[in-house]
């Protein structure tokens, strides 16, 4: 009999629901459409900023510490010191870079398993062509061929 009670109370302690006007319908939709909006459109990205250069000094280092690791075969760890000498615009790292990619140079055999990818290494032949490399274009006209 209490839970009766409760029920008959706080059915007349609440208001009765009103349905809304049509001005709060559409003032909630035209909320609504504002919020999903975009917001003013993105700046382009910026260009990529400049190749860094490297001094003498430091570009000598890299390029004897990336030598040192093909002669023994550290093809991997070699490529990233001769990325850095290539982004620095060295023409002569660009086209060493090449050959650890190009499947000509490095073969088929390679106890490293260091995979060849003749796209990198056209990219980066391209690129020492550019920076001036006579060796690179020769190198792209018999890939060419």
């Amino acid at each position: 009999m209490s839970n009766t009670r409760l029920a008959s109370a706080d059915a007349q302690d609440l208001p009765a629901a009103s349905a809304p006007s049509r001005e709060a319908i559409a003032t909630a939709y035209q909320t609504a459409l504002q919020a999903q909006a975009p917001g003013p459109v993105a700046a382009p990205p910026a260009p990529p900023p400049p190749a860094k250069t490297l001094d003498a000094d430091t570009l000598a280092g890299l390029m004897a510490r990336a030598n040192g690791l093909l002669a023994v075969g550290d093809i991997a760890a070699a490529r990233l010191l001769l990325e850095r000498a290539a982004n620095a615009q060295d023409a002569t790292a660009a086209f060493l870079l090449a050959q650890t990619y190009d499947p000509a140079v490095l073969g088929t055999s390679d106890a490293r398993r260091v995979a060849a990818d003749a796209t990198a290494a056209r990219d980066w032949y391209q690129k020492a062509a550019g920076l001036g490399s006579a060796e690179a274009r020769q190198r792209l006209a018999q890939l060419q061929n």
